[in-house]
């Protein structure tokens, strides 16, 4: 898999510090979160722009609809 090119990101401190605690308690680099979360947000958004898609979360019995507004 080709390699993109590297971009520096500003990401404020509180968020620096709640991204690092996250990956560090999912046992990764905080890199591959990042890399991972931008997969996620690039599906969630070809949900939202599918017309016909519908993204639903499921928790116990529980089924909601979430409205996607990422841009």
């Amino acid at each position: 898999m080709k390699q993109a090119t590297n971009y520096n990101l500003a990401i404020p401190n509180d968020s620096y510090r709640q991204l690092k605690r996250i990956a560090d308690e999912e046992g990764t680099s905080l890199a591959e979160l990042l890399r991972k979360a931008t997969k996620l947000f690039l599906y969630l958004r070809s949900i939202k722009q599918d017309s016909n898609a519908r993204f639903l979360v499921e928790r116990g019995d529980v089924i909601q609809e979430i409205i996607l507004d990422l841009m």
